[in-house]
């Protein structure tokens, strides 16, 4: 049986939300949440088969990054799934490399994604994603009683976002980010709740932890851990801002097989000697070396 990639038609929704369901069984209440505000067919990346029958998919959603203090454009990798019928025949493996095909087209500087077990970390390095995101489990203790937040709070919640990041790498949140993740919470029977002022926790369902919590109440309950993985997409510009940050970036020979229009990207000789090369995945590494960037996405 042959496959062929294409992005998704608004007719594949259906066919679509079918495929959902199989891959992420017991999710019904956050697909309609994704189906309802977040997926977008122009985004979707579908692996076919000769009927037209989705086997395979991949959803590339858009962020900014906050890096070096300049706003950069990110492709969240969500939703990768293959049907049980289909498996073991690399078609997500075709879909991540045409999707960092797509997104060099797009102008894309990183692409992230968040692994849901442990063992993808190494499923994924080999395309290029390294686990430079880190997260630590927190708690909130509320200065008083906790107030739920509502949408006329998104300004405020984004305030003490951006308060808490300063001077750190995290990706950015618009309006809808929040408004998703209140209608999630709502969903799930968990809430955002506001400390006055002064911070906030986010609790996805009624018994959950924490998921994100900033303000004087916050505080880790134990080490950071691996939680999400960054992807250079275009090396030769992210190398030479972080060049004019004042980083010295190794020259020399980059290796990247799936995306051959970095090969050569860094220039100038390499650091470590003229025979070895530096990989994609190490170079992310080394860009974001003592400065994980803040990755919680709200709907992962």
């Amino acid at each position: 049986m042959s496959f062929c990639i294409r992005y998704a038609q608004n007719t594949d929704l259906p066919l679509v939300k079918q495929l959902w369901d199989v891959c992420f069984p017991g999710e019904s209440t956050f697909a309609d949440c994704f189906f309802g505000s977040l997926y977008d067919p122009s985004r979707a990346l579908l692996s076919v088969t000769e009927d037209g029958r989705p086997a395979s998919m991949l959803h590339m959603m858009p962020y900014t990054l906050c890096w070096l203090g300049r706003e950069t454009p990110v492709s969240y990798v969500y939703g990768v799934g293959t049907h049980p019928d289909f498996r073991m025949r690399g078609l997500a493996a075709g879909l991540i490399d045409q999707a960092l095909f797509e997104m060099h087209l797009r102008g894309v500087l990183f692409s992230a994604l968040i692994p849901q077990e442990k063992w993808l970390f190494d499923f994924y390095r080999p395309f290029g994603y390294a686990p430079v995101c880190t997260l630590a489990p927190r708690s909130y203790d509320f200065s008083g009683a906790p107030r739920p937040a509502d949408e006329n709070d998104i300004p405020l919640l984004d305030a003490l976002y951006e308060a808490a990041m300063a001077g750190r790498a995290h990706i950015l949140r618009r309006p809808e980010h929040w408004l998703s993740q209140l209608r999630e919470c709502a969903l799930g029977g968990g809430r955002i709740l506001l400390d006055g002022a002064q911070g906030y926790a986010v609790y996805p369902s009624r018994d959950d932890a924490p998921s994100e919590c900033f303000g004087p109440g916050a505080r880790d309950l134990g080490k950071a851990d691996a939680f999400g993985c960054l992807r250079v997409v275009d090396a030769a510009r992210a190398a030479a801002m972080s060049r004019q940050a004042g980083t010295a970036v190794p020259g020399g020979t980059l290796d990247d097989p799936y995306a051959p229009w970095n090969i050569g990207a860094l220039g100038g000789p390499s650091m470590s000697g003229p025979e070895d090369a530096i990989n994609i995945a190490e170079l992310a590494e080394f860009l974001f070396a003592g400065d994980a960037p803040y990755m919680q996405l709200m709907h992962n």
